[in-house]
């Protein structure tokens, strides 16, 4: 195929869409709904799942003994648990450093005074950090085991933990209605794009006649029907990004406060994302429309 041929291809694909306006409009907002909805539920995936890890990678578990556990006791627990693979740090907390510690962080003055070196009801405990969150399971079922249920008072992760698998819990869900909506929608995009471009060559089946019987190809007649369903990907890729960022804009600070600080910021993660997500877009849009238009083609060209 020449340059000017392709040239010519490439304008009447332009001028179809054009020409087609508000099937093309029809098409272009479908697709831009079902590429919102798919980034959406990625973003805030992401979001969930970059929190989640980073409050995992805080977590470490503190172990408190009971006033009658004796010193001997708690250093032989110290000790084996030290001689696990899976521990990379522990620490003992003695009711000294445990009084220290309260002083520092303790604001209210008149509860401050309530604990001092005469009165001090703070336990001893030991901090352990593990190489992985991962491994703190095991390590809380190893120190929660009955030989030292008389020693232990309580476990600091056993807390910590039912707000991590909380938040497991909610990026699953979240996963799961997203990728339902996702398929919902892709099968509306694809149905309506098929319609779109049948409909368009049932308006314009005089005009495919009259330029078959000039001696127009089939790559002549059929490639315009294709530039023409990449065009409705390539506008609906860009109204997404931009509905998506002035979305984020907006509701950024309500979803803050649910969900906290979120690293970089929702949308300084959006737009370290950005990349990404543009590819994906653009890959998905132009995927389904070129298959849409191939597919309605063949069936109603007879190509």
């Amino acid at each position: 195929m020449s340059s000017q041929s392709t040239t010519r291809i490439i304008k009447l694909g332009f001028v179809n869409f054009w020409r087609n306006g508000w099937l093309s409009l029809a098409a272009t907002l479908i697709m831009t709904l079902t590429l919102l909805i798919i980034s959406v539920f990625l973003i805030f995936n992401l979001v969930i799942s970059a929190t989640t890890t980073s409050i995992k990678s805080k977590i470490d578990m503190s172990v408190y003994f009971e006033e009658t556990a004796t010193d001997m006791q708690i250093q032989d627990l110290q000790l084996s648990v030290q001689q696990r693979n899976d521990v990379r740090e522990i620490t003992y907390i003695s009711k000294d450093e445990a009084l220290k510690r309260w002083q520092t962080t303790q604001k209210n003055e008149k509860i401050k005074l309530l604990v001092t070196a005469n009165n001090n009801p703070l336990p001893r405990s030991l901090e352990i950090r593990a190489n992985s969150p991962d491994d703190l399971d095991a390590i809380a079922n190893f120190v929660g085991q009955d030989k030292y249920k008389t020693l232990v008072r309580k476990i600091s992760y056993q807390e910590n933990k039912g707000i991590v698998d909380k938040l497991i819990n909610i990026t699953r869900f979240s996963e799961k209605i997203g990728l339902i909506l996702s398929i919902i929608f892709i099968v509306i995009s694809i149905l309506v794009i098929l319609n779109t471009i049948r409909l368009t060559i049932f308006t314009r089946s005089t005009e495919i006649e009259i330029m078959r019987l000039v001696g127009a190809n089939n790559s002549f007649i059929t490639y315009p029907f294709i530039i023409e369903g990449v065009l409705y990907g390539f506008f609906a890729t860009i109204i997404s990004l931009a509905l998506i960022w002035l979305g984020l804009h907006l509701i950024s600070p309500m979803i803050t406060n649910y969900l906290g600080d979120v690293p970089l910021g929702l949308e300084g993660f959006f737009t370290a994302h950005l990349p990404w997500i543009i590819l994906l877009e653009l890959l998905l849009s132009v995927l389904i429309t070129t298959v849409c238009s191939l597919i309605s083609i063949r069936k109603n060209l007879k190509v």
